[in-house]
């Protein structure tokens, strides 16, 4: 089992650091932005808070590779770094589509947007230390609830995704390549890996990666089939 967990991590850090980079290339490319604010927000704040507040030494996913929560540490930062970027395209490129969308001015699209991070980051950081109190099920685990959150706010992104999708009515910004890394970066490797560990245990966590899995599935084939009708190969898009 230890090997499957760690083969399942490297798959998810590899895909979730490729569906970055896709969709660092396709905002600059389409002159738009391609992460949901409310999942860049979420994302954004738990990497921050993972890496820089609540490190994961001492976690049980730290003990299963020498130096586990340095390197977990270390991906954490390389995540939030290629977030950031992508956080640089929405405010470069996103206001437009707000002011089209709800007609707010920029200084409200700013307070927004503002607030939704504060509002994020304060989740992240006190998230884990509410949920490990329930020692029964997170054995006084601060990463261990912070999966909880995780596996949360990547069910809230899934559905974003998708929300973003039909309120453009465009794939401005976003991919294939975008579609099956976000796939496989949480449902196909955390998801399964979490499910195989805990069981009928983690039926509430399993309800979150669920709902990932199916809303991941269905984002695919709204992207593939876009792409298609305007003549663009799926497979060649990044």
């Amino acid at each position: 089992m230890q090997g499957y967990t760690i083969a399942a991590y490297h798959l998810a850090t590899y895909s979730w650091a490729l569906c970055y980079i896709a969709l660092i290339y396709r905002g600059f490319k389409d002159k738009s932005y391609g992460m949901p604010i409310v999942a860049l927000s979420l994302n954004l704040s738990w990497e921050l808070v993972f890496a820089l507040f609540i490190p994961p030494y001492g976690s049980a996913d730290a003990g299963l590779i020498p130096h586990g929560g340095l390197k977990a540490q270390i991906i954490f930062l390389i995540w939030a770094t290629l977030d950031l970027v992508i956080l640089y395209t929405y405010f470069r490129y996103g206001y437009p589509y707000f002011q089209k969308s709800y007609g707010i001015s920029k200084a409200t699209w700013l307070a927004f947007t503002a607030g939704l991070m504060v509002f994020s980051f304060a989740l992240m950081l006190t998230g884990g230390d509410f949920f490990r109190q329930f020692t029964l099920y997170f054995n006084n685990d601060q990463i261990e609830g912070a999966k909880l959150i995780a596996f949360g706010q990547n069910a809230l992104m899934s559905i974003s995704f998708i929300a973003m999708y039909y309120l453009r009515g465009n794939t401005d910004g976003q991919s294939f390549t975008i579609a099956w890394t976000k796939w496989i970066g949480t449902s196909m490797t955390g998801g399964i890996i979490y499910i195989l560990d805990r069981g009928s245990d983690g039926a509430f966590v399993i309800t979150f990666i669920a709902c990932v899995f199916v809303c991941d599935v269905y984002y695919m084939q709204l992207i593939y089939r876009a792409l298609k009708r305007q003549g663009i190969n799926p497979w060649k898009r990044f």
